[in-house]
């Protein structure tokens, strides 16, 4: 099954979602988006829109070459300029839901987005492998482009992760940031409180710096913390 790396089309958008659903049917925070079940066709109305004018997100699909069927995907969020004129910009709600489903929705996301404009201002994504293909390296593969893209920029990439996906983050070279936590708490989900695992992964400029001390040095653009790096540190 050769699998290949691609970008999504317009006509990609209800076999690309088809795959999310399915990925990530049992994750709590569909539950809270969509509590009611998904509208499928209003759904893929909506994402061909919001495509359409997009300026930040590049959605990947991964193939399998043997049948054309789409078996994984993946959002990258890629900001590599500052600013709201760039995209960076906290979205206005969600539309699709009234009352306390709304509140509870918004709640959950409006603290996802105060912890990425805490850290540094730069979106994270998700990647998504159908149920039947999982195991095979199709995360991996989605993984490495997003990779491939921040390491020509430069920039740095942040993520939630699920409990699932935790280990491939991790083995690829994301860390897990110890330094402020994300938890959704029973008072907003109305379930046991949920700690979020964060992670980031800073490109090889960095040269073996922290997250932790590179936020806290002011996400120096040249990565270089008091004037230094990690490697200088290292041979002074």
């Amino acid at each position: 099954m050769p699998l290949v790396v691609l970008p999504a089309r317009i006509v990609d958008v209800e076999p690309v979602y088809d795959v999310y659903f399915a990925a990530f049917k049992d994750e709590p925070i569909l539950q809270f988006l969509y509590p009611r079940g998904v509208d499928r066709k209003a759904h893929t109305e909506g994402m061909i829109q919001w495509w359409n004018h997009d300026k930040t997100s590049y959605t990947m699909k991964c193939l399998d070459s043997d049948t054309g069927k789409i078996v994984g995907m993946a959002t990258w969020d890629l900001f590599h300029q500052p600013g709201k004129e760039n995209g960076w910009e906290r979205p206005a709600g969600i539309p699709w839901l009234e009352g306390k489903e709304k509140e509870r929705a918004e709640a959950i996301l409006n603290a996802m987005w105060d912890i990425r404009d805490q850290l540094f201002g730069t979106r994270r994504k998700y990647i998504s492998v159908h149920p039947e293909y999982q195991r095979r390296g199709i995360g991996r593969l989605l993984m490495q482009w997003g990779i491939d893209v921040a390491e020509k920029f430069g920039v740095p990439i942040y993520t939630e992760s699920s409990q699932a996906g935790l280990g491939l983050y991790e083995s690829v070279g994301f860390e897990r940031l110890t330094h402020l936590s994300l938890v959704h708490r029973e008072e907003v989900t109305g379930k046991p409180d949920v700690e979020v695992p964060l992670l980031a992964k800073l490109p090889s400029a960095a040269k073996g710096l922290r997250f932790k001390e590179w936020a806290e040095g002011g996400n120096p653009e040249t990565y270089r913390v008091n004037g230094v790096n990690e490697a200088e540190k290292l041979t002074t």
